[in-house]
């Protein structure tokens, strides 16, 4: 049964079933393990170790039965995920959290409902764990991960850590994963142990985002060529946000091997302000429009929009240029271009019902509208924002207008930008102290739907109404499955990095003083006792959840390959089959194809037989017999005219018997004997007649 906030009736369908009895309990702070890309919806199941898939296509047309589909890694994250990511060509995904990242291959798509490998349950997808092929990951936390949009084969995947360093891979399709370039984008730690005071100072980059594309003219042009711009001159420069507010940049284009990648910062903000804008940033998100527009949260509820622009004028670069020589500790260059901070939007974070109630304070994570540049989405633990930006409208008709009115379509702030709040899950009295995240969050285009993932459970899809909103069509294409993989590391060598400790409790050796007092003793105990907790029993507790998981993970991974096993062993006997009836089809079209051989041998015979090669006695023979041939072929016509005429003869000698037949004279047996009798007297009389003629004669002498 559907409801105002489950119209497509999600919770009814078995994966989120499944999904909520498996619920992750160990989750405070917002992630987002849902995804929808092409109409399929992708949920990582940490209980099962997978990717369960969805058409919600389907399921929005009502259909009463829609299946799930399984996406099983062959090497599952030992680590928890918190964030799922798809390339644009919906060829490859990354699980990641701040202590891993995978990449995931998709299978193919085919058949009648375009699933995953004509709509097998359960699909086993090559996985790559960037944590194994490099350990620099297993030092350090993982800030943000993005797919490179400048990338021509969509395989690019540039990683943020939390030492200020940023590592860029390439995971292309049938080759194994390698890490083509790193660089620093400021201090960097020597020991994890001093990334707290790093994050404090505000000098850890926490969030990055692309800026909109440039193309910058190459070393043999002196300027920018239109006609002969090509793909490598084009470069997407880099937002960095550090978590005091600054804002660096990145320029170059990475994806070259032989070009360096050149780190500007920081960013002025204009009009200033005293806390630059805030001193707790959390995320960075940049619309691409022209120029970019620049949208920076913070935990406190406040968005920050800006434009990207260039600063100052030609006169001052030598100026510039060298106060970057001095001016920074980090080797940056001083940048070009500065943030003009234009408004400023302020979010609820839960239902308050008065101003003297205590605000609740969050990170927030920025989503962009895949179909509508003009708006963008937040999540945080307090539930979900939508955020119109009507600036990104005008900027396009202002790029749009023509010079003569050019001046009437400057941009304004006549209608500002307005947040909504689509879905809380906090109010006044919700505990401090409890976790409300969002899990995940997703939006299915034509009309647009967005469908959230909370912390019980519970699936929510609302509609999202927005006049700015127009639709796009986007095909999407497939890119064929790897044939190489990446192996990973022990998990002993998991286990004993799980065990590392910062501090021990030392052996005490009491034995030279005998009068401890009661507090000391006491003070010695609570210390023990307070390492041991910290650091003992944590550890330990860590690695029993961990031998848990990888309990559950081979368990998993087991019945997996025991389904497999009975598949392949199907699939065995159905070639096997296929063989003998291949094999017998082979011997029949081998005795045909030796027959055709013989009748095509006999066939040259023929032909070489006619070839015109022959002597003149055979030619002559040939006349002759060809003389023969045609005297015989007259002699047959004439054959056949004599034949016609003999059955014309013999059918009117046929016809003269019947007619005789008919016109014979039929007495009676009286009559028969009255004629014999007078025939017997008449022919006496004759006789005696000629008898008298006789002697008459006789007697005249005669």
């Amino acid at each position: 049964m559907t409801s105002c906030t489950d119209p497509l009736g999600l919770n009814e369908k078995k994966l989120f079933q499944d999904f909520k009895n498996n619920l992750p309990k160990l989750t405070k702070e917002t992630t987002n393990i849902l995804k929808i890309r092409d109409d399929i919806l992708y949920l990582w199941h940490a209980e099962k170790c997978c990717i369960l898939t969805l058409d919600i296509a389907a399921v929005r047309a009502k259909k009463e039965d829609v299946p799930y589909q399984s996406l099983q890694p062959t090497d599952p994250p030992i680590f928890e995920v918190s964030q799922l990511l798809i390339n644009e060509t919906a060829t490859q995904l990354v699980l990641w959290g701040s202590l891993g990242v995978v990449v995931l291959q998709l299978p193919k798509r085919w058949g009648k409902k375009a699933q995953f490998q004509g709509g097998k349950q359960t699909v086993s997808c090559l996985s790559h764990n960037l944590d194994d092929c490099y350990s620099q990951l297993s030092r350090t936390e993982v800030r943000q991960v993005r797919w490179h949009p400048g990338s021509s084969t969509d395989s690019h995947l540039l990683l943020l850590a939390s030492d200020n360093v940023f590592q860029l891979y390439e995971c292309e399709i049938g080759q194994a994963v390698r890490l083509t370039r790193t660089w620093k984008v400021g201090p960097s730690l020597h020991s994890p142990a001093k990334l707290p005071g790093l994050s404090i100072l505000g000098d850890a980059a926490v969030d990055f985002d692309f800026a909109s594309p440039s193309a910058k003219p190459s070393q043999e042009q002196r300027a920018l060529d239109l006609d002969k711009l090509t793909w490598r001159q084009i470069e997407w420069p880099i937002l960095v946000l550090r978590g005091s507010g600054d804002v660096l940049i990145v320029r170059g284009n990475v994806l070259i091997d032989h070009n360096k990648p050149v780190v500007f910062g920081t960013l002025s903000m204009y009009p200033p302000a005293v806390d630059n804008y805030g001193l707790d940033s959390c995320s960075i998100m940049c619309l691409q429009t022209t120029p970019p527009l620049v949208a920076i949260a913070s935990s406190a509820g406040k968005i920050y929009h800006a434009l990207l622009l260039s600063e100052g004028s030609e006169d001052d670069d030598d100026e510039r240029k060298s106060w970057s020589q001095y001016g920074s500790t980090y080797s940056l260059h001083t940048p070009e271009e500065a943030l003009y901070v234009y408004e400023c939007v302020e979010l609820e974070l839960g239902l308050f019902y008065t101003d003297s109630d205590k605000k609740y304070s969050c990170p927030i994570h920025l989503h962009a509208d895949p179909e509508n540049r003009s708006r963008y989405f937040c999540s945080h633990n307090a539930g979900i924002h939508l955020v119109n930006v009507p600036m990104v409208s005008q900027l396009e008709q202002y790029v749009a207008a023509s010079e003569a009115t050019v001046q009437l379509q400057l941009a304004n702030l006549v209608r500002q930008s307005s947040a909504q709040y689509l879905l809380s899950t906090r109010t006044k009295y919700t505990g401090r102290e409890e976790a409300t995240p969002v899990l995940g969050f997703g939006l299915l285009q034509e009309p647009c739907i967005l469908v959230a993932l909370l912390h019980t459970g519970l699936a929510i899809d609302i509609s999202v109404i927005d006049s700015y909103y127009i639709p796009s069509l986007q095909a999407a294409t497939l890119a064929p499955s790897p044939s190489k993989k990446v192996f990973k590391e022990s998990f002993d060598g998991h286990i004993k990095q799980l065990l590392m400790r910062d501090t021990s409790q030392p052996i005490t050796a009491i034995g030279l003083r005998k009068n401890l007092t009661s507090r000391e003793c006491l003070e010695l105990l609570y210390r023990a006792t307070t390492v041991f907790r910290k650091q003992h029993f944590l550890h330990h507790d860590q690695v029993r959840e961990e031998f848990r998981k990888q309990v559950r993970t081979l368990k998993a991974s087991k019945a997996h390959q025991l389904a497999e096993l009975e598949h392949l062993s199907d699939m065995k006997k159905r070639l096997q089959q296929k063989v003998e009836t291949l094999a017998e089809r082979y011997e029949d079209i081998k005795d045909k194809q030796e027959e055709l051989a013989r009748r095509a041998e006999e066939v040259l015979r023929l032909v070489y037989l006619k070839e015109p090669n022959m002597n003149p006695i055979e030619r002559a023979e040939a006349e002759q017999i060809k003389s023969m041939s045609e005297k015989v072929k007259e002699l047959h016509v004439r054959l056949e005219q004599l034949k016609k005429k003999k059955a014309a003869n013999q059918t009117l000698f046929t016809q003269l018997d019947k007619t005789a037949e008919y016109n014979k004279i039929c007495l009676k047996p009286a009559q028969i004997d009255a004629i014999t009798t007078n025939l017997d007297q008449m022919g006496k009389d004759i006789a005696e007649l000629i008898n008298r003629a006789k002697l008459l004669q006789e007697q005249v002498g005669l």
